[in-house]
């Protein structure tokens, strides 16, 4: 198949993913309660947590969605990124957050910001468009300073565009850095990267009067028709998944399921995209069941959160490095003072899930144990900057990671697997490899036997010139 054929297929499903959150926004509200909902979305401070659905209502809220992940996709495609491992999980956290605090308003100050530092390194922006779009995990920060105690003062607006400006500008170069410190045990690098920012940025901004009060903006009781079309859709992914391979992505999701998920794995490469869907339908009724089983609530955060997981179903979670930390932190849940319900809980069972490296590398108790400790770590981690990241879980994981990795790595064992499932990218990949090898091999064979070939004939004709001259002296 032509590779411009199979970029541009993967992107036709993606935005058709995209375009599915508009076409359904109209069962749910009205074509002016969509605007009027759209509006407040734009005009939201977006602190953490905010519900869009009971902000804006189910039509608005679901349009954002498309709205944000239709101009990621863009942006993607004009930078020519591949829908790979990478690709998809960008493509899950963006819709997944669009849901609770990412707009189409707040996320072109930082993208800016990341214009602006290739323009200045001389590079192209297409390297980092990326990281770019992880920190758009401060997006409520650029809102919030935008639209500072609802009103449109221009001192807060540009404030608001320099705040985003930093953002973007200096995420390029600490994001490869803060990734070093992490030894690949937690998936949500960005946002711990993006944490370490916020530490800074927002103790700087209270000092010059400015406050932050986080809010808890959540919906309940939409449990059946959501959980509907949640499954609906994970079934879906299952089912593209078997009619693409057969039971060779059957066969091939098992080998899945023995990764450790590191960030440096791609599912999509070594397992190939039939199990990558297969693994996203499972996880995604995996979080899905358990929000219902500990009687949470499905709504725009917990939706976030079970997109997130399913995008990172292609590079890093799979049903078997996820369950021990949700059960860690449902644990955290029974025996602390909150339960398992509670809407941090909720959230921590779901984006907690950053640690499943640590489930994956070193086995279910260490993992139980992680999302344990997790579930204590994160309902503190972000007082330092007071609801503002999106990814709250994802600094907190990183501190857990960097506190139980050099524990964990002399107690147990280092799941290393990393062998391509058959027929996958990788093994293909490997499989001419081989016979490259093969056949250099064979031509260096050759030319030696030619060489040697050429020597011994030189030889006999030096001989039979000896013997001539032999004879002819007698």
């Amino acid at each position: 198949m032509n590779p411009d054929h199979t970029y541009k297929h993967g992107y036709k499903w993606a935005f058709a993913y995209a375009a599915m959150f508009a076409v359904l926004a109209p069962f749910f509200s009205s074509v002016d309660e969509i605007f009027d909902g759209f509006v407040k979305i734009l005009l939201a401070d977006n602190m953490l947590i905010t519900d869009y659905f009971s902000l804006a209502g189910f039509g608005a809220a679901l349009l954002n969605v498309s709205a944000v992940t239709a101009i990621t996709l863009v942006l993607m495609y004009k930078c020519r990124i591949p829908l790979n491992g990478t690709g998809i999980l960008t493509v899950g956290l963006m819709s997944g957050f669009s849901f609770f605090g990412k707009s189409v308003f707040n996320m072109w100050f930082i993208l800016l910001g990341t214009w602006i530092y290739s323009k200045w390194s001389r590079q192209r922006f297409s390297q980092f468009l990326l990281i770019s779009l992880f920190s758009t995990s401060l997006s409520p920060l650029i809102s919030h300073l935008f639209f500072y105690q609802k009103q449109f003062a221009i001192n807060n607006m540009l404030l608001s565009l320099f705040c985003g400006i930093i953002i973007g500008f200096v995420m390029p170069m600490m994001g490869p850095y803060a990734a070093y410190l992490l030894n690949e045990m937690t998936l949500y690098t960005s946002g711990f990267s993006v944490g370490l920012l916020c530490l800074v940025l927002v103790p700087i901004l209270k000092s010059y009067g400015y406050q932050f009060n986080p809010v808890t903006v959540w919906t309940s009781g939409n449990n059946v028709p959501i959980g509907l079309m949640l499954a609906a859709f994970c079934f879906f992914l299952i089912y593209m998944g078997w009619r693409s391979e057969g039971m060779q992505a059957v066969r091939n999701y098992f080998h899945l399921l023995k990764r450790p998920g590191v960030s440096s794995q791609d599912f999509t490469d070594l397992d190939g995209m039939g199990a990558v869907l297969i693994n996203m339908g499972i996880n995604g009724l995996i979080a899905t069941l358990y929000i219902i089983g500990i009687k949470g609530h499905l709504n725009g955060p917990t939706i976030g959160g079970i997109l997130t997981i399913m995008g990172f179903s292609a590079k890093g979670k799979h049903a078997a490095n996820i369950v021990p930390i949700i059960v860690g932190v449902a644990l955290g849940g029974i025996t602390k003072q909150w339960s398992p319900n509670s809407p941090p809980a909720q959230l921590a069972a779901l984006f907690g899930t950053t640690l499943a490296p640590i489930s994956g590398a070193f086995g279910p108790i260490a993992g139980i144990i992680a999302g344990f400790i997790h579930s204590s770590v994160v309902q503190h981690a972000g007082m330092g900057y007071s609801g503002i990241n999106l990814y709250n879980n994802g600094f907190a994981g990183g501190i857990v990671s960097i506190v139980v990795y050099p524990v964990f790595v002399r107690i147990f064992r280092f799941n290393r697997y990393a062998e391509p499932s058959p027929g996958s990218p990788a093994a293909v990949r490997q499989q001419l490899e081989a016979i490259k090898a093969q056949e250099a091999l064979n031509a260096q064979i050759f030319r030696h036997a030619h060489d040697v070939e050429v020597e011994l004939e030189h030889e006999l004709e030096e001989i039979e010139h000896h013997h001539h001259h032999e004879h002819k002296g007698e």
